[in-house]
């Protein structure tokens, strides 16, 4: 059986770090690599990944490519990798170009982008301390704009209607079976 990576995408509120934690739940050896945290690693000199300037996107690869490192490693030592992260297009192709060494025989990379109604990601969001609604709404309209475009490789999951982050883990393992969430 190969080794699976899946990145699972969405904008804030989508659900993926429950998702991701969900799917921990199924296999024996599982890392779940959250790249919101890889950025923060970034202590002097941080930007927030929406500021657009040339500081926060070089910030925005560094994270991606600490993810696939962490990745490649982790497959190399037989682990199954959930990445999760807000991956428009540009982030995308960048894990499309960094993890496809990685895949082979042996290793599967997906990408799985979760979204719900902009309704579901607010209330979701909103139980956070760091929630800001107004970026939750920007994200959202570029995701569905993303998505419409045929702009995104992989899954897209409308996740409005999942019960709860099993639910859509369940579907998430379904369409990576089905080869449907192929990112490299």
């Amino acid at each position: 059986m190969a080794t699976q990576i899946i990145v699972i995408s969405g904008p804030s509120g989508a659900g993926k770090s429950a998702v991701a934690e969900a799917l921990c739940e199924r296999f024996d050896r599982m890392v779940h690599v959250e790249v919101d945290a890889l950025r923060h690693w970034v202590k002097a000199g941080y930007r927030h990944p929406w500021a657009g300037d040339h500081q926060a996107q070089e910030q925005l690869e560094l994270a991606v490519r600490n993810a696939c490192a962490i990745a490649r490693e982790c497959v190399t030592m037989r682990y199954a990798v959930v990445v999760t992260d807000v991956a428009l297009p540009r982030i995308a192709a960048l894990y499309r170009e960094l993890l496809a060494p990685l895949t082979d025989a042996d290793t599967a990379s997906h990408l799985v982008t979760l979204l719900p109604s902009l309704e579901v990601a607010l209330r979701r969001d909103a139980g956070r301390d760091t929630s800001i609604p107004d970026r939750v709404e920007v994200l959202h309209r570029e995701f569905t704009a993303a998505v419409a475009a045929h702009a995104l490789p992989g899954a897209h999951l409308d996740t409005t209607h999942d019960a709860d982050a099993r639910v859509t883990a369940d579907r998430v393992q379904d369409v990576v079976a089905r080869g449907f969430a192929r990112l490299a």
